[in-house]
């Protein structure tokens, strides 16, 4: 009971800040939004890839090469940067590898703080762009509802029915409590709320939002499973502790992340 109590203030506080943020910010709000789920999940992706057997200086480096990545990618100035990007990332912690090489135990564990270090700022810096990207497009901040809107109602459906009729585990090394039943019931309603989308971005046909409410519902299943994962290699229950009764922005935001580059994709394609 005390961990529902705690769920539902965490879930009030938090819909509260991203109302205020979408109602006096606007765009700029969703920017700032991003960019503390930026810090914040490099913060506790850090926690779980870079355990104490590693330097120091790891975790830090991580948070603040993810951050100065994000900016980087994000500023309108220098959006033609975006297309390599990535590259030159991974340029850069490949050369922290090589040069800071003694501070390591042995040469495995620096070809796996590179690829580490790569694969996370893929999660916590370059997903986190393609929201931003995508509300610089028409009805942005419409389709950024959308998305938030889609992976949350499929969170609810897939309660509601594996609650109710889940038999079949789907995925028990990953998560034992989640149910095919339960997914197949997360993908209807995703579907469902994003045809609703239609009465505020007209310029797509219905049949799109079905499309993309299907496989926006499938990726936001998919980075719940994939956090999961990473947390059980990790050896942790929870990504974090910022939200009591939720975890951490990535046990809170998973499923959208892994959303987002469909939404800009969809964004994108439909903004001509």
């Amino acid at each position: 009971m005390k961990n529902l109590s705690y769920r539902a203030l965490s879930a009030i506080v938090a819909l509260v800040i991203l109302v205020a943020a979408l109602y006096y910010g606007q765009t700029n709000g969703i920017y700032a939004l991003c960019l503390f789920v930026v810090i914040r999940g490099s913060f506790e992706v850090a926690r779980m890839f870079f355990a104490v057997e590693y330097p120091r200086f790891v975790k830090r480096l991580f948070v603040t090469v993810s951050a100065f990545v994000f900016i980087l990618i994000t500023l309108p100035q220098l959006n033609h940067l975006s297309n390599v990007a990535m590259i030159f990332s991974f340029v850069l912690v490949a050369s922290f590898g090589v040069l800071f090489h003694r501070s390591f135990k042995d040469l495995d564990q620096i070809l796996t703080f590179v690829a580490k270090n790569t694969l996370g700022l893929i999660y916590t810096c370059f997903l986190p762009a393609t929201v931003v990207w995508m509300t610089r497009f028409p009805f942005g901040m419409q389709w950024f509802l959308c998305l938030l809107a889609v992976v949350f109602a499929g969170d609810i459906g897939a309660y509601i029915f594996g609650l109710n009729f889940g038999k079949h585990k789907i995925a028990p090394l990953l998560s034992p409590k989640k149910s095919i039943e339960g997914s197949i019931g997360g993908l209807f309603f995703s579907a469902i709320t994003a045809m609703i989308f239609i009465n505020f971005i007209p310029t797509v046909p219905l049949y799109v939002f079905g499309i993309l409410g299907i496989f926006g519902g499938m990726f936001g299943q998919i980075g719940d499973f994939f956090e999961s994962l990473i947390k059980r290699v990790s050896g942790v229950k929870d990504s974090g502790s910022i939200m009591p009764g939720h975890g951490g922005v990535l046990d809170r935001l998973d499923g959208v992340l892994l959303s987002a580059p469909l939404f800009y994709f969809f964004a994108s394609t439909f903004s001509n």
